[in-house]
């Protein structure tokens, strides 16, 4: 069959045109060209996620307020005027979606809200100034400060462990504070003490919240002080049962006061104090008088060097108290303070 010219007219020009050089793309072209639009294209800049619009010192405002419940005092102390902190509690308010104060003509409270925000602002107040410090200690000090809090009885087997921490690592520094139990939990749980070396208490509801951390390091025993000539010095120990009719001195914060409740109620046994002492010195010296004999933990027994005095280890039962390392799980404010539990944990556990 004869191909009409027209036809072969088209067949040759598309000949033609593909083989043309100036119409041809060589095969290597064909594979650069994605690679080349790849390269020029710009990567979408990422998105920085915006803050609340809640400034850390409308937060202060608010703690304060919340502390002296008095808008007069409270502006006074953060050296601004009333209506001025009226205001900001009002913008405070409106950003977090609900009242925080109750307010009447002669009271002002907090509401069941306000309760509940009143220690995460604390934490995030306390946290925000141990930061800055960090930050401004790192261009002045050169250096990094965990703040430690510790019962007091603990000082003689802790302090040398941060001593040798110091030792090994010299661009780390302290902030310590000696604090009765309670209060130690209080100020870990407020953000205030990043560490706290402490008492387990399972009774404190701080201690078994959600997010409280506590690591065991040892057990100190409560141990009796009694005078060189006493008749109980001349044994190596004593029971419980033979201090019920003596006079009993403790001191007035701790735990030993309970722990002598639990063990009398146990054991059906009368261990009430009858004195109670602040400090170490009333309390030997209560002993020295012959008034009354010491119970204390062990602890305070260690540097006890008075020829007067005899400490005594109390059985039937034994009687201890379990020393942890807390902190809070997870909010540490930089990788010093995860070192430094480490490191109290590593050499102050037994």
């Amino acid at each position: 069959m004869a191909t009409p010219p027209n036809s072969s007219r088209r067949t040759g020009q598309s000949a033609a045109a593909k083989a043309s050089p100036a119409t041809t793309t060589p095969p290597q072209a064909k594979k650069e060209a994605p690679a080349t639009a790849k390269a020029t294209a710009t990567a979408p800049p990422a998105t920085v996620p915006p803050l609340p619009a809640l400034t850390l010192r409308q937060v202060q405002y608010f703690v304060a307020l919340a502390h002296s419940r008095s808008f007069t005092q409270a502006a006074q102390a953060l050296s601004v005027t009333q209506p001025a902190l009226t205001a900001a509690i009002r913008q405070i308010e409106f950003l977090l979606g609900g009242r925080l104060f109750e307010r009447s003509a002669h009271r002002l409270t907090l509401t069941e809200a306000g309760t509940t925000i009143l220690p995460l602002a604390e934490r995030l107040l306390n946290a925000a100034r141990g930061t800055f410090d960090d930050m401004t200690s790192t261009f002045t000090l050169q250096a990094q400060t965990v703040r430690i809090g510790f019962i007091p009885s603990v000082a003689a087997r802790l302090l040398p462990v941060l001593g040798s921490l110091r030792e090994a690592h010299p661009g780390v520094r302290f902030a310590l504070s000696d604090l009765p139990n309670s209060e130690l939990v209080a100020a870990l749980a407020r953000g205030e003490i990043d560490l706290g070396v402490g008492i387990r208490d399972e009774d404190d509801e701080a201690v078994s919240a959600e997010g409280f951390r506590c690591d065991d390091l040892f057990d100190d025993e409560i141990v009796l002080v009694a005078r060189h000539d006493d008749p109980l010095a001349k044994a190596a120990s004593a029971t419980w049962a033979q201090l019920t009719e003596r006079d009993l001195a403790v001191f007035v914060r701790g735990n030993v006061s309970d722990s002598l409740r639990r063990t009398g109620g146990s054991h059906n046994l009368r261990l009430e104090p009858k004195y109670r002492m602040e400090y170490t010195e009333p309390l030997y010296a209560l002993v020295r008088s012959g008034l009354a004999l010491a119970i204390l933990p062990k602890l305070y027994t260690l540097h006890l060097h008075d020829p007067d005095l005899v400490a005594l280890d109390v059985t039937a039962p034994r009687v201890t108290r379990t020393v942890a390392l807390m902190s809070l799980d997870g909010k540490e404010r930089g990788p010093q303070v995860s070192a430094c539990r480490d490191w109290i944990a590593k050499h102050l556990a037994t």
